[in-house]
């Protein structure tokens, strides 16, 4: 009978039930992640916020159409996807700390490129080299929160990663419009850069010893195919779900920038609509991550994926600042709803033995969800309107998830919890 509940609930993929805490160690679990990922990770993530929402007008300045404006963007989003394989490589082999750092200082070249760009493709050159930093970066403080945070509050420590990320990018846009009083776009990449030299400080003093003993494990060697065969049920639900939410976040960082030049709103009113819908995003990133953990990962995926899907289908609705402002406030919310809800899909399903390398697939999958919602909004753009480019890319969500609420399984963990009541 309890093995029938089991399968009713259901279970997810991955190692057997870790053992049990209390509830008094996980305070205790997270709080050395302020100074070893989640402080670092904001200040790198306002660089980041002031960035995104001018990347466009950016390609703009070096004489970008509008549909290579927006290439331009999912170049940003394919460098991090072809670097996660790579990634996985050098985490298992040169560990954590040295891992972030590695990929601290691809960023500051990248950036230091886009400052200095001259033209579309040297723009593109030098954001795919930030990009492939950026992979290298996050897969390192990835790998160390999904090793370090108990199962029991798995959502809750990934969702405050992505909670300080948004962070990040409620800062970053108004640093921008407070330094780019030319409204000069290039200014996002300063800021990026600067933030990235202060990230790669606060890595260094806040070093974790425990990374010693992680970057000691014997070197794993990274076979996709197999980590895709061994947990293709897995990819086949919550992978396709994943791809589908990063599909619309990275579309969403396209197509309401895009959409601002096209009814012609200034690259600084592009970057306050940003940062209040941002602002809406953080302030449900923990309501969401203790969701996740109490009533499951359906419980905030499925909000998500929906509330993003139907705002881009509003998209083109909108013809004023107060009318994209509002629809980018419905996209805030149901980015938020998912806060680490992606990473958190992923480390249920993470084996003990071959994390990192697992890890790196699953980035593969979501990042080349954020690689496509862009792209297609590229393509869409130049092949047809930009009218349609955002309801094209909500109808591709809305079908991710209908195959997340049919397949998504919750990890074993919940189900166990759920039986114990």
């Amino acid at each position: 009978m309890a093995n029938r509940r089991r399968e009713s609930l259901g279970l997810g993929e991955g190692a057997a039930d870790p053992p049990r805490r209390s509830s008094a160690s996980a305070p205790g679990a997270i709080r050395p992640l302020w100074m070893q990922v989640y402080l670092p990770n904001l200040v790198m993530s306002a660089g980041q916020g002031a960035m995104l929402p001018v990347l466009v007008y950016a390609a703009r300045e070096v004489h970008a159409s509008p549909g290579v404006a927006t290439a331009v963007v999912a170049v940003n989003a394919f460098g991090t996807m072809v670097f996660d394989l790579p990634a996985g490589r050098v985490v298992s082999r040169m560990g954590e700390v040295r891992s972030g750092w590695l990929g601290a200082a691809m960023m500051a070249l990248g950036l230091t490129g886009c400052l200095l760009a001259s033209s579309v493709a040297v723009l593109a050159a030098a954001l795919f080299v930030q990009a492939g930093g950026l992979a290298l970066w996050s897969l390192a403080r990835m790998t160390h929160v999904s090793r370090v945070a108990p199962p029991e509050v798995r959502g809750r420590a990934l969702s405050l990663f992505g909670g300080v990320m948004r962070g990040g990018n409620v800062i970053g846009p108004f640093i921008f419009v407070a330094f780019a009083a030319r409204n000069d776009a290039r200014v996002g990449f300063a800021i990026y850069l600067v933030a990235v030299v202060v990230g790669f400080g606060w890595l260094v003093l806040g070093r974790d010893r425990s990374d010693q003993a992680a970057a000691a494990v014997a070197q794993e060697t990274i076979r996709p195919l197999r980590v895709l065969r061994d947990h293709r049920r897995g990819f086949a639900t919550s992978g396709v779900g994943a791809f589908g939410i990063m599909l619309l976040r990275g579309s969403r960082t396209a197509i309401v920038p895009l959409w601002a030049a096209h009814i012609g709103l200034s690259s600084a009113s592009a970057s306050t609509i940003f940062a209040w819908s941002s602002l809406v995003d953080l302030a449900f990133f923990y309501p969401s991550g203790a969701a996740s953990d109490r009533w499951g990962r359906r419980s905030v995926a499925l909000p998500c994926i929906t509330l993003l899907s139907v705002g881009h289908l509003l998209i083109p609705l909108s013809h004023t600042f107060t009318e994209l402002f509002l629809v980018a406030l419905v996209l805030g919310f149901g980015n938020g709803m998912g806060s680490g809800i992606v990473m958190t899909l992923g480390a249920d399903l993470t084996p003990a033995v071959g994390r990192a390398s697992f890890l790196a697939v699953w980035r593969l999958v979501s990042d080349a969800g954020n690689t496509a919602g862009p792209l297609v909004d590229s393509v869409v753009v130049s092949a047809a309107t930009i009218t349609a480019a955002a309801p094209v890319v909500g109808a591709v969500g809305l079908a991710a998830a209908v195959v997340m609420a049919v397949g998504l399984q919750e990890p074993q963990h919940l189900v166990t919890s759920r039986l114990d009541q």
